[in-house]
């Protein structure tokens, strides 16, 4: 498990060198002495192989602070001479648990003094938080802390949990998919790892404990031998059933070549949340419960975000977020190859075999043409559409009026009406490339939703199902 611990700067370099202008076409006069030395530094993260900016920079007990800036530099002047020590404070090194600090030194009069202070590389890293490195699926980690979004104290035992598909295509046993989940407890400082995961790695981490859970958070692993993921993790005391609290997010959501940035969609995932941004791309949601959620912004035609958010009361989340346009380019028979895989990776294809719902795939839908999803939904028993002033509707006809309750699924995600119809003002017919209807209690365990037994309209697009 982690524990914090002191990590030495790989590098201090001590030089006496004059306080004076270098000026190569005309010499200037000296700077007059001043009796005092002055500290010049820079943060490597050799983690992300970047330099660390926005630390703060701390000498003597706190007497004197400074901030990196974007290249991880930082200055020091006006110092008395005598023998100092450098220390860095960042959210990244709260979450490894070490704190990086220089040996001491000497700061003389007049003179300049040069350190160079690094985040130790993932190798290192992970070799102190592992007591297994390395295993049959790779020698890479993720590791962390879960902490309470309202009083930033450390959640023990807490199970922490990474999920993904294992996809493996051969002669021998054809295309095969398997689950993988692997999990660790959190200790007393709140502090997990997980560790002897594959490289190049598209998983989800998640945090629970009791009734309360997190979102899945979208974490990826690079494609070098040893990767490291690290990640603090927000987890509220209260029931993860909670749908309002006291946190709050805001933001700028841009369109890719867009004139307007008008028009988009943000939801919160689990919660009937939902904001629109203005012309400028803006949006703001309040009364939000706390902890690490999962933003989804959409917008019609452009590719869908799921965004991490760490949500609290202590201070309002910012975000910005670009939409790219949506263009298909491939090949369709490679297109339909990959949606067929995409699909059976969903568990489409295993659902549609069990025969509980209406299922409309792939091959039926290319012939179809639809323009809007009303179009999709005129073909499936129990659905009607009504015409109304601002467009189609959809409502179920299991009750004699015909206005049974209708929920949707896009791609996974519960989508809320604003407004009825807002589902053709969101996903096009075009983009939309299965359909999944259940009628009440036939719905599978993952689309039911407490206290209701609507009908369900679980919707796949091309930004979820690629080709």
């Amino acid at each position: 498990m982690l524990k914090h611990l002191k990590w030495f700067a790989v590098a201090l370099i001590a030089v006496a060198v004059p306080l004076r202008a270098q000026n190569p076409t005309a010499p200037s006069p000296p700077a007059a002495k001043t009796g005092k030395g002055q500290i010049l530094g820079v943060v490597v993260d050799s983690l992300n192989r970047r330099y660390l900016s926005g630390a703060d920079i701390v000498i003597e007990g706190g007497k004197t602070a400074v901030e990196t800036d974007s290249l991880g530099r930082f200055k020091i002047d006006s110092l008395r001479p005598g023998t100092y020590q450098v220390g860095v404070f960042h959210p990244l090194l709260d979450t490894l648990g070490i704190t990086l600090l220089t040996q001491q030194f000497r700061v003389g009069a007049d003179s300049t003094s040069m350190v160079i202070l690094a985040v130790p590389p993932a190798a290192g890293l992970i070799r102190r938080s592992c007591s297994v490195q390395s295993g049959p699926l790779g020698a890479s980690a993720v590791i962390g802390h879960v902490m309470d979004p309202e009083t930033l104290q450390p959640v023990a035992r807490a199970e922490v949990s990474i999920a993904w598909i294992e996809l493996e295509i051969s002669k021998a046993v054809g295309m095969r998919r398997t689950p993988r989940l692997v999990r660790d407890t959190t200790d007393a400082s709140g502090a997990f790892s997980i560790c002897a995961l594959p490289s190049s790695l598209e998983a989800t981490l998640q945090a629970r404990r009791g009734s309360a859970v997190t979102a899945e958070i979208p974490i990826s692993l690079g494609n070098k031998p040893i990767e490291l993921v690290v990640r603090t993790i927000l987890l509220s005391a209260a029931d993860s059933g909670a749908k309002i609290g006291k946190a709050s997010v805001s933001g700028r959501v841009l369109l890719d070549g867009s004139p307007t940035n008008a028009g988009s969609r943000v939801e919160l995932a689990g919660t009937d949340i939902v904001a629109m941004t203005n012309e400028k791309g803006e949006f703001s949601m309040r009364n939000l419960p706390s902890g690490s959620k999962l933003l989804v912004v959409r917008h019609l035609g452009f590719v869908p975000q799921d965004v991490p958010v760490d949500l609290s009361s202590r201070e309002e989340k910012r975000v910005t977020v670009t939409l790219p346009k949506f263009v298909a380019v491939m090949d369709p028979v490679l297109v339909t190859a990959r949606r067929s895989v995409a699909l059976d990776q969903v568990g489409f294809s295993k659902r549609r075999k069990s025969a509980f719902g209406t299922f409309i795939g792939p091959d039926r839908l290319e012939n179809m043409h639809p323009f809007q999803v009303t179009d999709i939904l005129r073909l499936v028993p129990g659905i009607r559409i009504n015409y109304g002033p601002d467009g189609e509707t959809v409502s179920s006809t299991r009750d004699a009026m015909g206005g049974g309750c209708v929920q949707y699924y896009v791609d996974d995600m519960p989508f809320l009406e604003m407004s009825p119809g807002d589902v053709n003002h969101f996903v096009s017919g075009g983009e939309v490339v299965a359909v999944e209807v259940y009628q009440g209690y036939s719905t599978p365990a993952q689309y039911m939703r407490a206290g209701a037994s609507c009908t369900t309209i679980v919707l796949w697009t091309r930004f979820k199902i690629r080709g």
